[in-house]
């Protein structure tokens, strides 16, 4: 592979990645309400009073905060794999960060590697340039001596001749001057070929040197791209890394929040239970006392209708004309201290006669007996009653 600590890296974020979605799924667990219990109340009938045991009442309490203890020691194991998890992935976090760091010095180990090895190539060009052009010169000093002392010896070759062959002056000139045009002609073909050649090796390594350069600024691109892309992969790192933190600080936030709320509704859950519990024996202790009353007044009326029925058949007076067996319900209302205030019948015997003479007894048996329960005393404010003297 191209560039294998890249990869590496890459494979660590998808792994750091997989780490925290897991964290979101425990914490998102652990928020999920639990579902209340919910029982249900049958209506009780109090037939008799009965005494509230308190020692149920504490096992009740004792069992109920054994429960909330095995909740909390639940809750707090959670809580420490969920730390366990996000130690996890901090070091995780902090290898992902070494291994870029290793990187980063690697990458810009071999970047000054190659940065030397491209100025090496360069000097070694410019060195080669410059014996090419020391080669030139001596060259050209070469063939202006060569051409000097050619020049020395031929006139020297002509004096000689001069001197000796007088009389052959001017075929020797003429053969002079046509194997002097001849070596000329030869002269100026060589030097035209050797100016050719020279010029063909002079753009040969021209091209080579621009191919060299070409090749160094590929080189030096390149490797700006890798350190551009380097630079970038550091700084999605140490994004990640701090959105890791932030999320790990909304977690602590949410999971205090979350605690603190159930820590809330179970001191509330406690307190209305409790509250529900003290209601209950109330209600428990009110229906017990209202029994007793209601037996105790229930009593007191029953004697004191005795009474009155008794009080009012002693101020009767039987009408001449009556018959056996009658009975009239009469209802009365009495004022304090047992005064008759009103008479009306409920219904009625049928005979007219006997219903106005029970009437007349209420009232001549007026003031009425008067229980001195005030609860009792109440029933006979206004009440009904059946009067039948046989």
């Amino acid at each position: 592979m191209k560039y294998p600590l890249l990869q590496n890296l890459l494979a660590g974020g998808y792994s750091l990645l997989l780490h925290l979605l897991l964290v979101v799924v425990l914490l998102v667990g652990l928020e999920m309400p639990t579902k209340p219990l919910v029982v249900g109340q049958q209506d009780v009938e109090i037939v008799q009073a009965t005494m509230v045991d308190e020692m149920q009442i504490e096992a009740e309490m004792q069992r109920l905060q054994e429960q909330e203890q095995a909740r909390l020691d639940a809750e707090q194991e959670r809580q420490r794999l969920i730390e366990e998890q996000l130690q996890m992935t901090q070091d995780e976090l902090a290898r992902k960060e070494q291994e870029y760091l290793d990187m980063q010095e690697r990458a810009q180990l071999e970047a000054e590697q190659r940065q030397r090895e491209a100025e090496q190539e360069q000097q070694r060009i410019a060195e080669l340039e410059q014996q090419r052009r020391e080669q030139e010169e001596a060259s050209r000093r070469a063939e202006q001596e060569r051409l000097a002392q050619e020049e020395a010896k031929r006139q020297a070759e002509q004096e000689r001749q001069q001197a000796e062959q007088a009389r052959l002056q001017a075929e020797t000139e003429r053969k002079a001057a046509e194997e002097a045009r001849q070596k000329a002609e030869q002269e100026r073909l060589a030097a035209q070929k050797a100016e050719e050649e020279a010029r063909q090796k002079a753009e040969q390594e021209r091209q080579r040197l621009a191919e060299e350069q070409r090749k160094a600024e590929e080189e030096r691109q390149r490797l700006e791209q890798e350190r551009r892309e380097a630079e970038a992969e550091r700084k999605r790192i140490e994004e990640e890394k701090r959105r890791a933190e932030e999320e790990r600080k909304r977690v602590e936030e949410e999971q205090r929040r979350a605690e603190e709320a159930r820590r809330k509704a179970a001191e509330e859950e406690e307190r209305r239970r409790i509250a529900e519990a003290e209601a209950e024996l109330q209600r428990q202790l009110q229906a017990e006392e209202e029994q007793r009353t209601a037996r105790r007044v229930a009593g007191v009326v029953d004697q004191y209708s005795i009474m009155i029925q008794q009080r009012v058949k002693r101020f009767w007076i039987r009408p001449s004309i009556t018959e056996q067996g009658l009975q009239v319900t009469l209802r009365v209302r009495v004022l304090p201290g047992g005064e008759v205030g009103q008479v009306s019948v409920v219904r009625s015997s049928g005979n007219a006669l006997f219903d106005r003479s029970a009437e007349n007894a209420v009232f001549a048996a007026s003031p009425l007996p008067q229980p001195s329960d005030p609860q009792a005393a109440a029933a006979f404010r206004d009440f009904q009653f059946i009067f039948k003297p046989e």
